[in-house]
């Protein structure tokens, strides 16, 4: 009897397996169409969230990239619509530690979209009409380069003592006057106590460097990029709180209205209460770009008559010769991508983002040739540099040469 039930129970359970197979297949089909209802995409990614149906995922992908490669008229929007849906279920996913985030096997689907084992990302991009297959990269030795697994940060203190960050332990690392400087177990440097007297520190972040936190003494909390750095006194005097970048960091000030935070680079000057916003300051960018995530934020540079004053979602763009121009369809998760261990390139050009790659990476890049498309590409930070430059390959708009610490680039 029990073995008989046992059959039952098989089954029933290969009938279920059979119904879901072919109701993700019809959801998949109508879904890339461009006809399916709210509740029909809702229904197909809760479906693509279990594991169970990874491999019919993955044939619908070829079985489209097969028809693409045949059908050079075949248009790219469906591909762009596929990949903000997943990517947008994929994002709730990180806001759910209930929801298990699906892990893709390895395979090199093509510029559409590239789903990598263990990442659990979705990586896409594409150029004109055409869909190619990923290409490896052309390597002179068996080489690639690493992402940076260490802080290398440097500390400088007001007496020009330098602290290397990665080789000191937790707890006190310096005294600087009635303020102690701390490394907390999780990395972060904070301040603790205060003081009459004005003192300055800087904290370098290297190229090839993680990203390195810090708590300033009023609470404020700061992120350096690689590549980047803060100058900032030790405690807050007078009625300003006044501070210095190089580079890219995000700030969350902490409120008090009786001592604006003013964040300065070169001749241009940000002004805030208390607020979250994010600074893109790399003297290799062709703008100083200020981005507002919560909060108010005054910008203003030494050439323009008045500050602009943005709101959360906007970002203020400081050209070379001080003219300030603000973008109110700034995509968030683009700018802070850095900060939650992404590369994410939406219509970028090759210069800016071989940029992040020679700041994160630490190598330098040696162009043959100006190469004009647009990528688009979102790969994990903790990637070696073969994984996204074969993102970008794939397109074939752009090839790579990795010699040692020097990548070339050739259309």
């Amino acid at each position: 009897m029990g073995s008989k039930a046992g059959f039952v129970q098989a089954d029933k359970t290969t009938t279920d397996m059979s119904r879901s197979k072919n109701r993700i297949q019809d959801l998949l089909k109508i879904f890339t169409n461009g006809q399916a209802t709210d509740e029909e995409e809702q229904e197909l990614f809760n479906l693509i969230k279990i594991e169970k149906h990874e491999a019919i995922i993955k044939n619908h992908i070829k079985k489209l990239l097969s028809e693409h490669k045949s059908n050079d008229e075949v248009p790219v929007a469906d591909w762009e619509l596929l990949y903000k849906k997943i990517n947008k279920e994929k994002h709730k996913e990180h806001t759910d530690s209930k929801i298990r985030r699906i892990s893709w096997s390895g395979w090199a689907a093509a510029a559409a979209i590239i789903l990598l084992l263990g990442t659990g990302y979705y990586f896409f991009t594409y150029t004109g009409q055409k869909q190619n297959e990923v290409a490896k990269i052309e390597q002179a030795e068996v080489n690639d380069v690493a992402p940076p697994n260490t802080i290398n940060a440097v500390l400088t203190l007001s007496n020009g003592q330098r602290i290397v960050l990665d080789s000191s332990g937790n707890g006190m690392i310096a005294a600087q006057g009635a303020v102690n400087v701390i490394k907390l177990s999780n990395g972060q440097i904070a301040y603790r106590g205060s003081s009459k007297d004005i003192q300055y520190n800087t904290l370098n972040n290297p190229r090839g460097s993680r990203v390195i936190s810090l708590m300033l003494a009023d609470g404020s909390k700061v992120w350096l990029n690689a590549a980047s750095s803060l100058t900032y006194p030790t405690a807050f005097v007078g009625n300003e709180r006044k501070v210095e970048v190089t580079g890219e960091a995000y700030f969350e000030v902490a409120h008090n209205p009786d001592k604006p935070f003013i964040v300065s680079k070169a001749g241009t000057s940000i002004k805030v209460l208390g607020t979250h916003f994010n600074v893109n300051a790399y003297d290799d960018e062709s703008s100083l770009d200020v981005t507002l995530l919560k909060g108010s934020v005054s910008v203003m540079d030494n050439h323009s008559m008045h500050p602009e004053v943005i709101k959360p979602g906007t970002q203020a763009q400081v050209k070379k010769n001080g003219n300030i121009q603000l973008d109110n369809s700034v995509d968030l998760n683009e700018v802070m991508a850095w900060k939650n261990g992404l590369f994410s390139f939406k219509g970028s050009d090759i210069q800016s983002i071989m940029r992040q790659v020679t700041r994160w990476y630490d190598v330098d890049v040696i162009y043959k040739e100006p190469i004009k498309e647009k990528f688009y590409a979102e790969v994990s930070k903790s990637t070696n540099v073969s994984t996204l430059l074969e993102m970008l390959q794939a397109t074939k708009a752009v090839r790579f040469k990795i010699e040692g610490n020097t990548i070339t680039v050739t259309p």
